[in-house]
């Protein structure tokens, strides 16, 4: 288990960022201590890569969690969708491209 400060050094995202995650339940830390510490396992940092990977295609985060969220979240396929992605030129990515690449 890693805590907050931990998770956020390894990953870059803000403790601050985190929080808000929980908050809005997009990522829920495995464990929270009596004294309130937040406490994150492997499955939770899966999940903190997927929500990283659709934040770089520029999703939003209600979009992010209705679809890491879904019963049919593959996300092994979605891993190798946001790879061709990230692949294309920023320029040349639309809404229209993001989507359509994860519904194929």
């Amino acid at each position: 288990m890693m805590t907050v400060k931990e998770v956020s050094r390894l990953s870059g995202v803000s403790v601050r960022t985190l929080h808000y995650y929980d908050e809005i339940e997009l990522l829920i830390p495995a464990e929270i201590t009596e004294a309130g510490y937040r406490l994150y396992d492997e499955n939770s940092l899966r999940k903190l890569q997927d929500i990283m990977l659709f934040r770089e295609l520029e999703f939003p985060l209600a979009d992010i969690k209705r679809i890491i969220d879904s019963p049919g979240f593959n996300r092994e396929k979605a891993l190798e969708d946001q790879i061709q992605l990230l692949k294309l030129i920023p320029g040349d990515i639309t809404f229209s491209d993001r989507c359509g690449a994860l519904n194929s």
